[in-house]
């Protein structure tokens, strides 16, 4: 199923109320990867310049975000923990505060990469967060779940199963 179908199913899916442990595989040329998402959650749109897939649960905050994003490493080389080092300076730069519950190797379609697990503060709300940086032949995936601290368990099967589904071309 292409990626727009997919989105536009699930937003269908979402008006009628979602289905607890049905997911939708969606694929689409544009992206090195197919994967399954839950159905009911809804496709968002970022304009900072990520390419991939993006769904929250629910239309406004609060809403758990799951990303699926990847960029061309165009032949250069990454250290996945300079580039955590990186993400958690961008963060602290905006005026978060980050800590980290965890850190982990893991292996997902194939593709190896690190996961890391933080709380985040900020702006008077506390959010955790499941971020995994994968190391690809021809690109570097973010793969993240962002939730609530009181909801991030409730979500965290479905973003683990997510992981699970992932195949990458």
């Amino acid at each position: 199923m292409s990626l727009l179908a997919a989105l536009a199913l699930s937003g269908t899916v979402a008006a009628q109320g979602t289905a607890p442990g049905k997911t939708i595989r969606v694929s689409d040329p544009a992206i090195p990867f197919t994967i399954s998402l839950p159905t009911g959650w809804l496709g968002v749109r970022f304009n900072d310049g990520l390419r991939g897939v993006n769904i929250a649960s629910a239309p406004k905050a609060p809403a758990a975000l799951m990303r699926f994003t990847f960029i061309p490493k165009q032949g250069q080389s990454l250290d996945l923990a300079n580039e955590f080092r990186a993400f958690e300076g961008a963060v602290t730069q905006g005026g978060g505060t980050l800590k980290l519950l965890s850190s982990s190797t893991a292996r997902y379609g194939g593709v190896t990469g690190l996961t890391h697990v933080y709380t985040l503060s900020e702006k008077g709300k506390n959010l955790k967060m499941q971020i995994w940086f994968g190391n690809g032949r021809k690109n570097f995936y973010n793969f993240q779940l962002t939730d609530a601290a009181t909801d991030f368990s409730k979500h965290l099967p479905l973003f683990t199963a997510a992981l699970a589904s992932v195949q990458f071309q």
